[in-house]
């Protein structure tokens, strides 16, 4: 029975990012980003995404930032990098999913290595040990995956708590949700523990990320208009996750190359 509720609030969450999806998809035709710029992306509910920026930033202003700085007064480095470290491992059946499902096999070879070395050599994940021995970390989600598949991102959107989005993205972070491993996980059978566990998570992974973005968001914060700059951060850096760290343009890979022609007499 309680597998079952499981089940319901998992297929709940992706019908809650689908609806969003169905209810945004309408402004992509109507409002095309700019192509000349590359961190540009289609903006038609400014107006709400702005309120919501606002909202976001009193969050963080009276409540995430304030947790934020007392959890690096209390918890060492040594103890934060261990906890980031934990919860990455968590992640790793999730990327590994999308590694296959944009057929990567490098990548989710990469990731597969380095989830069982982590979870083994690593102690529970507790110690990356696998980017010690040249197995170096990436992230994967539904949402880069929709997108090597072609699906387009539709209008950015900024969400209450969640931040910057995308329809595309609201709906590939669900399905990653029902994806992974811990969703489905009960312990001991406790329904109140799961959810302490969920919780907990949720929380430590926020307060481990406020913390590490800590002079970003200052700098963020220092723009002339800090909604603009955010919405530009967020487009180019998802461009550049789902390109994998690729040029944009396969020419960029043979621009050094020495004009040949000037050999020839």
């Amino acid at each position: 029975m309680y597998r079952a509720k499981k089940r319901e609030i998992a297929i709940m969450n992706v019908r809650i990012a689908a609806t969003a999806v169905a209810f945004t998809l309408s402004a992509c035709a109507s409002t095309p980003p700019n192509s000349a710029d590359p961190g540009s992306i289609a903006d038609p509910y400014e107006g709400f995404n702005r309120q919501m920026f606002a909202f976001n930033n009193g969050v963080d202003k009276y409540a995430l930032g304030p947790a934020a700085g007392a959890y690096k007064t209390v918890t060492p480095e040594f103890a934060r990098d261990r906890i980031g470290d934990f919860l990455r491992n968590l992640r790793a059946p999730v990327i590994f999913v999308n590694d296959v499902l944009q057929a990567e096999p490098s990548r989710a070879a990469d990731t597969f290595v380095r989830f069982t070395i982590n979870t083994t050599v690593g102690i529970a994940g507790l110690w990356d040990a696998a980017d010690h021995m040249g197995v170096e970390h990436h992230s994967e989600d539904f949402g880069q995956t929709l997108a090597v598949w072609g699906v387009d991102s539709g209008p950015y959107l900024v969400m209450p708590i969640m931040g910057p989005t995308t329809p595309r993205d609201l709906f590939g972070s669900g399905v990653d949700r029902a994806i992974d491993p811990l969703t489905w996980t009960e312990f001991d059978g406790d329904p109140d523990l799961d959810d302490k566990i969920a919780v907990g998570r949720g929380v430590l992974s926020a307060l481990n990320a406020r913390v590490a973005l800590e002079d970003q968001i200052e700098q963020l914060n220092a723009q002339p208009e800090p909604y603009v700059a955010l919405r530009r951060i967020y487009s180019s850096q998802r461009q550049a996750e789902i390109r994998n760290g690729r040029p944009e343009d396969e020419s960029e890979l043979y621009q050094d190359l020495p004009d040949f022609d000037e050999f020839d007499e």
